[in-house]
């Protein structure tokens, strides 16, 4: 277990750089920061294709920079090395939990599964350059292979703490299982599985959920769950975000409001046309503590890091300094020529939702993994 006072942060960014310069490689970097933003090209072009565009080109940017400036930029890149490590001692590394499945710059290095553009999550609930505090990020690993420091007796392991990040291994079995079944398809049938491919839309597997046959899957076996699910029918992967964040949320009473709107026996009404967009994937629910921080900067035209101050805000409860957002945020709505009365409901049902709103990014790593070991269950059920 490393651990860092000042004089041995220092020491240990100096132990990185070295690391990172003095390995024979055909492309030598100076520094770790020259060393993450080829890392970060190289992976977004291979995810992405070339050229990339302007959007992930700019959220990228903005990510190194931010992660710069709050001083991590060593870390990130020991920690990719890692995970390089890692897979080619054959472990498997999990989608990503907690905030960081939300920073592009961690999926394009290959330290989380989870593509934060397709599922709408926000850098800032990661890392908000605004009020920066500290980064943590846990990787899911599957139990092969050798990493550093780890314990058979203890599924978590810290590989790196500061005052600025903490970085730790999370042994994870439903990922050893994956790992077994996906060889086990591959020395049966010559096929090899890679679960970035698997498409997340899949009527049969959507289908076997349905009728209750994931339940031996992570996350999956809940009863409340399967009964949630039989009403639910689910036929998207947007339902399973949904299943499990309500089951995990406080919010469990909105359920009923989910199902009658899906099954078109509820009308869906937005307050501001804007709000469809973002609020679309739930039928008019605000769920997801993204989905607040999505809305305040297109109606009020909130920066990142001001939304994301305004979802902690308004999760914790009301504040003199929340109540100073809220004139913000009448203020810039009207700016944006809506209506005040309009823009004060919106205000109100924020007030009332957001404490039982759910972090999107730890709950879809957690949904994707389910839904990868219910689609080979369902498609390969001999192994």
């Amino acid at each position: 277990m490393i651990k860092s006072t000042d004089g041995q942060k220092r020491k240990r960014e100096l132990e990185i750089s070295s690391t990172l310069t003095s390995r024979p490689n055909p492309i030598c970097f100076e520094t770790p920061k020259d060393y993450l933003h080829y890392q970060a090209t190289k992976g977004a072009e291979e995810r992405y294709g070339v050229p990339l565009s302007t959007e992930i080109q700019q959220r990228l940017a903005l990510e190194l920079r931010a992660v710069e400036e709050a001083g991590i930029t060593p870390q990130i890149a020991m920690l990719h090395e890692q995970i390089v490590k890692a897979k080619q001692q054959r472990v498997l590394i999990g989608n990503g939990r907690g905030t960081a499945p939300s920073s592009l710059l961690l999926y394009v290095l290959g330290i989380t599964k989870v593509d934060p553009l397709k599922h709408g999550l926000l850098f800032e609930r990661f890392l908000n350059p605004d009020t920066p505090t500290k980064v943590s990020i846990d990787i899911e690993v599957s139990e092969r292979g050798t990493l550093p420091q780890r314990k058979e007796d203890h599924p978590h392991t810290l590989l790196y703490d500061s005052d600025k990040i903490r970085i730790g291994w999370l042994t994870l079995s439903h990922l050893t299982w994956l790992q077994d079944r996906m060889e086990k398809i591959k020395h049966r049938l010559g096929k090899e599985i890679q679960l970035e491919a698997i498409p997340t839309d899949d009527p049969d597997t959507l289908r076997s959920i349905g009728k209750e046959r994931g339940g031996r899957c992570y996350l999956l076996e809940a009863s409340r769950l399967q009964q949630l699910w039989k009403e639910i029918k689910p036929d998207s992967f947007n339902d399973l975000i949904f299943s499990i964040a309500i089951l995990y949320s406080k919010g469990q009473e909105i359920a009923p409001t989910y199902i009658a709107r899906k099954q078109g026996k509820e009308p869906i009404n937005y307050l501001l046309p804007v709000m469809e967009p973002y609020l679309s994937e739930t039928y008019g629910i605000t769920l997801y503590q993204e989905q607040i921080m999505q809305l305040a900067q297109a109606i009020a035209n909130f920066s990142p890091g001001e939304s994301d101050r305004l979802r902690l805000l308004l999760y914790r409860g009301l504040t003199d300094e929340s109540a100073k957002m809220r004139s913000q945020f009448l203020a810039g709505g009207q700016e944006q020529g809506y209506d005040k009365r309009i823009l004060e409901k919106v205000w109100s049902e924020w007030v009332r939702v957001a404490p039982f709103t759910i972090n999107k990014s730890h709950i879809v790593g957690g949904t994707l993994l389910a839904y990868q070991m219910s689609y080979l269950n369902t498609h390969y059920p001999v192994e």
